[in-house]
C-alpha cells in the first residue's frame, strides 16, 4: 500500500518537475531577450559593442548551461516516468545525467551570479553561496542515486 502510494507521490513529483522546467525556460526566454529590448526586470538594454568578446562567450556560456541544466532535468524526469512504468525504481540510466546536472547548474549558476558583466564596463567576478551548495548537494544525491541503482541492480540479478 504505502509502495504504490510513494510511486504515486514520484510520479507526481515527476509531474510537477517537468512543468516547472517549462516555467523555467520561459522565464529565461524573457530574462535573455531583455538583453536586446530592455523591458524585463533591469530595465537597461545590454550594450554589446563594449568589450564585445567577453558579452557574447559569456552570453554562449549562459544558454548553454542553461538549456543542458533544463534539458538534463527533463531528461531524468522522463527517465523516472520510463523506469516506474517498467518496475525500476532506479534508471541506471540517471546516474550520468545526475552528474552532468551538477556540473551544468554549477556553470548555470556562476552565469546567474555574474549577470552584472553584461551592464558595467570592468568585469568582477561574482558569486553566492548557493552557487557552491546547490551543486554540492546535486553531486551528493549523484553519489546515493548511484549507489541506490547498483543495489537495485545486484538485488534484481541475485536468486
Amino acid at each position: 500500500m504505502t509502495t504504490q502510494r510513494t510511486v504515486k507521490n514520484i510520479r507526481i513529483c515527476c509531474y510537477v518537475a517537468l512543468f516547472l522546467c517549462v516555467i523555467w525556460a520561459v522565464f529565461y526566454v524573457f530574462v535573455f531577450s531583455s538583453f536586446f529590448t530592455g523591458k524585463g526586470g533591469v530595465n537597461q538594454v545590454v550594450d554589446w559593442s563594449k568589450q564585445p568578446l567577453l558579452k557574447i562567450s559569456f552570453f554562449v556560456v549562459d544558454i548553454l548551461s542553461l538549456g543542458l541544466t533544463i534539458g538534463l532535468c527533463v531528461k531524468a524526469a522522463l527517465n523516472f516516468l520510463k523506469g516506474i512504468r517498467e518496475n525500476m525504481v532506479f534508471p541506471k540510466s540517471n546516474v550520468k545525467l545526475f552528474f552532468w546536472l551538477a556540473l551544468t547548474f554549477f556553470i548555470h549558476r556562476l552565469c546567474w551570479s555574474n549577470h552584472p558583466v553584461y551592464y558595467t564596463e570592468e568585469f568582477t567576478f561574482g558569486y553566492a553561496h548557493t552557487d557552491v551548495v546547490i551543486p554540492f548537494c546535486i553531486l551528493f544525491f549523484a553519489f546515493m542515486y548511484k549507489l541506490a541503482a547498483d543495489a537495485v541492480e545486484e538485488n534484481s540479478l541475485t536468486i
